[in-house]
């Protein structure tokens, strides 16, 4: 199903409908085996998650196999889901959840967990394994957090623990051949490396604690050898509506030997294995030409340790820097700066500067095995501040095994000394305090984590000290992070508190402003439970509930770890030197891949300058209709998603000069959201004009499901272009049900147009997103008004300003319906002029 015209009555429809550039659409009857995907968060966040794309790629490119997406309703959706009794469904098909085969979930945080139940809920699958039967899907997470998978463990049948490439080819091949039968399914599952079948063990608790399982297991988990055997994906799926990370995300390397004991991240990709820079260079080029996508982000857990990144670098630029592109690496550390690197990454546009201290203290650093110096973080301060950067972020993290106050006073006084090295006036330097939670499976797994009363006071101390001047402060929420580590290291009872909470509103508990902490003290209460038992302290020779899981590294190795932290020793990483003996690797299949490196590119000719003065450049007019779930589209992300298709295309797009170069792309009137047209016009300015017929085609190739270029003409530098008003723009209009009742009760459209026409003015209410309403006189701005066969037709004259009545407001106000009612189903521009 598709829930079409109903999706207006949501803040944000792109959501949940539309086909994207580089969605797989596959037969449904010719599948063998059919795998939703499912990312427990909204679509602008799980379209940013780089794993989501490679699995979606890497199924879809098997025979037989189909994969869809599906993402978590804001509450406005889930209301609307309820209220009209509709199901969840995948983007693709629209088919709801209960009609797969696998519902895979990627769970990339703790605080995701409702969100699960609540896609569960809706797709029609039964939150708990135990109470599916042999109608329902199988239901499998993968992702970080199933580093321990026992608090989920009531509600999914199966956990995956790993790399996933290979894997989740097995995993459909398995359930192909296994049947239809769900238990047998289920057995062939839990035979594919990596896979963990909690139904097959039971936890054990004396005296309250935890114990062991019976029978013992141990999964360990998938280690993908080779990065270079799995090619990133080169025609990425570009996202419908903006997203939190909108750009080409390229893997450049898994894993981190750096050693940091807080991160869970560091211990669960180890070991490093990077991707050849060729094969990085060609990923780019092949995903940039596809999406037509202006930035790149180089990803992995430390991008500047990556052993080629300035060569790259500076291929990467001059490959692609040359059409705007610009490449941001998200992940540097301060000791990986290099002057080069700087220069490279500024060429196109600055895109934001992080450095990630974590402590105030070369001490608490060495405990944390953040073997940065003080001396380190301010030349790599200098180095961004003199190349241009006018802000930068910073990173710390409070609640450290044996922080003191002096490490929390050495943070202000680092953060003071680096805002005076900020330039200027506009210099600006953003702090972020997070909360330290202890994960499984690194060296602090057995460490305390302070309550939501130590936190808070820390947090007042940094207000205190660092809410001044140069200095944003941010700071995380003391109760979700309390939460977090509740989960993160707890056991199979959390699944009725889990479940509580749901059942008692909990959703989007990862969004600060969603987050309801007094649901779930009554949810721990009601389940027998307390928090602080979970924060406190481990004895290290305990069972611990994430035994069930080997991620690779021996606890002897991380037992070993954690005295060394507790006597603030450092340990070397193993990327260039002598093996620190975690146990992960066996030298043989399983090892550190480093790529071999390659040389900077000679010097290259310098481009030829271009004309200065832009007023004689080529311009070209296009119109394009906009329609379906195009109409979804936001006016930006209208201008955002024709600049992709045009760069596409190859069309040699003017950009505007600064820090920030912007495409010289204009668009007529914004149309307001759902109002689908015929007619839009779009004026841009080029270097040289291209194949027009080529160039159209081309983009149509690259626009998502409903946004078609009709025509491309070349204008003179002097023709009027399309900002401002002054445009006259015709309007077919279906009445809602509730309007066509509405004004029949008053004998008629014909008679309401009739009065519309009789009075000297008629006053229109004009809402306007976050700002106040507005009363215009449609009379002034309506020129044409009539009904044909049950459908209105408007005639509007747009002010030189801009400003118009819309449809919407003009029905509405005719109709006399209530505040929040629609008055229109479906409205389309079916031509406009400009005079």
């Amino acid at each position: 199903m598709r829930y079409g015209r109903a999706l207006l009555e949501v803040e944000k429809p792109g959501r949940y409908e539309g086909l994207e550039v580089g969605a797989v659409v596959k037969d449904w009857g010719g599948a063998g085996v059919r795998v939703a995907l499912c990312f427990p968060d909204v679509y602008e966040i799980g379209m940013s998650h780089l794993g989501l794309q490679i699995l979606y790629h890497t199924l879809n490119r098997e025979e037989g196999v189909l994969a869809e997406r599906a993402f978590a309703p804001w509450h406005d959706m889930e209301a609307l889901l309820r209220r009209r009794g509709w199901p969840l469904v995948t983007r693709e098909s629209g088919r709801p959840l209960v009609e797969f085969d696998l519902v895979g979930f990627t769970l990339p945080y703790e605080l995701s967990i409702t969100n699960v139940l609540l896609m569960l809920d809706l797709g029609g699958v039964p939150l708990r394994a135990a109470d599916r039967g042999p109608g329902h899907p199988l239901v499998i997470a993968g992702g970080p957090v199933c580093a321990n998978p026992e608090p989920f463990a009531d509600f999914f049948d199966a956990f995956f623990v790993g790399d996933g490439e290979e894997a989740v080819v097995e995993l459909a091949r398995a359930l192909e051949g296994a049947g239809p039968d769900r238990e047998a399914r289920l057995q062939a599952l839990s035979r594919v490396e990596g896979v963990y079948v909690p139904a097959r063990t039971r936890p054990r608790f004396e005296a309250g604690r935890f114990a062991g399982f019976d029978p013992a297991m141990r999964v360990r988990r998938r280690v993908l050898p080779d990065l270079a055997a799995w090619p990133p994906p080169t025609r990425p799926v570009v996202p419908f509506i903006s997203t939190i990370h909108d750009r080409l995300a390229v893997e450049v390397c898994r894993g981190c030997t750096r050693g940091c004991r807080f991160c869970q991240a560091g211990f669960y990709y180890r070991p490093v294995r990077e991707r050849p820079a060729d094969q990085v260079a060609r990923a780019v080029a092949g995903g940039v030409e596809q999406s037509g996508y202006d930035e790149v982000g180089l990803l992995s857990l430390s991008t500047g340790d990556y052993s080629s990144i300035g060569p790259l670098l500076v291929r990467l630029m001059r490959e692609h820097g040359g059409r705007q592109t610009a490449v941001s690496l998200p992940s540097l550390r301060v000791d990986s700066l290099d002057d080069r690197v700087l220069e490279e990454i500024r060429r196109v546009r600055k895109t934001g500067f992080t450095l990630a201290p974590e402590a105030g203290s070369e001490r608490l650093r060495r405990v944390i095995n953040k073997n940065i110096t003080e001396a380190e973080i301010f030349g790599a301060v200098h180095k961004v501040f003199a190349a241009g950067w006018k802000g930068l972020k910073l990173y710390f993290m409070v609640g450290l095994p044996t922080e003191t106050a002096e490490d929390r006073q050495a943070i202000v006084e680092l953060v003071r000394r680096i805002a005076k090295a900020a330039p200027k006036g506009r210099g600006r330097v953003g702090v972020s305090i997070s909360n330290f939670v202890p994960k499984p499976h690194t060296p602090f797994q057995w460490a305390r984590q302070i309550g939501v009363a130590e936190i808070e006071e820390i947090q007042a101390f940094f207000k205190k000290n660092l809410r001044r001047g140069a200095v944003d402060l941010r700071w995380h929420d003391a109760r979700m992070s309390v939460l977090e580590g509740v989960i993160a290291r707890g056991d199979r009872r959390l699944g009725r508190v889990i479940e509580a909470a749901y059942r008692n509103g909990c959703r989007m508990d990862a969004w600060t402003g969603e987050f309801r902490w007094q649901t779930w003290e009554t949810a721990f209460r009601e389940a027998g439970l307390r928090v602080e038992e979970f924060l406190a302290e481990r004895d290290p020779a305990a069972p611990q509930p994430w035994d069930v899981v080997d991620l690779g590294a021996d606890p002897a190795f991380l037992r070993t770890e954690w005295e060394r932290a507790l006597r603030a020793e450092p340990t070397p990483d193993c990327r260039g030197g002598r093996c620190q003996g975690c146990g992960l690797c066996d030298f043989d299949r399983v090892k550190p891949r480093v790529a071999d490196p390659v040389p900077y590119p000679p010097p290259a000719e310098p481009a030829p300058p271009k004309p200065e003065d832009l007023s004689q450049v080529p311009r070209i007019r296009f119109r394009f209709s906009k329609q379906g779930p195009a109409s979804f589209l936001a006016h930006l992300e209208t201008v955002t998603a024709l600049h992709r298709a045009l760069r596409a295309a190859g069309v040699d797009v003017v950009y505007s000069r600064g820090h920030h170069p912007q495409p010289r792309i204009v668009l007529g009137p914004a149309l307001p959201l759902g109002t689908e047209s015929r007619a839009e016009l779009a004026d841009l300015k080029v270097w040289t004009v291209p194949l027009l017929p080529e160039t159209q085609a081309r983009m149509n190739a690259s626009l998502p499901e409903g946004l078609r270029v009709e025509a491309l003409w070349v204008i003179g530098p002097d023709t009027k272009g399309l900002t401002g008003g002054g445009t006259v723009e015709e309007y077919e209009v279906v009445p809602t049900a509730e309007a066509a009742a509405a004004v029949g009760e008053r004998s008629g459209w014909r008679e309401r147009i009739g009065a519309f026409w009789a009075v000297a003015e008629f006053p229109v209410v004009k809402h306007r997103k976050n700002k106040a309403d507005r009363v215009l006189d449609a009379r002034r701005y309506v020129e044409g008004l009539w009904e044909e066969e049950g459908r209105l037709h408007v005639r509007i004259r747009r002010a030189e300003n801009g400003t118009a009545v819309t449809p919407e407001d003009l029905v509405h106000r005719l109709a006399g319906l209530a505040e929040g009612v629609r008055a229109c189903d479906r409205i389309v521009k079916v031509r406009m002029r400009l005079s």
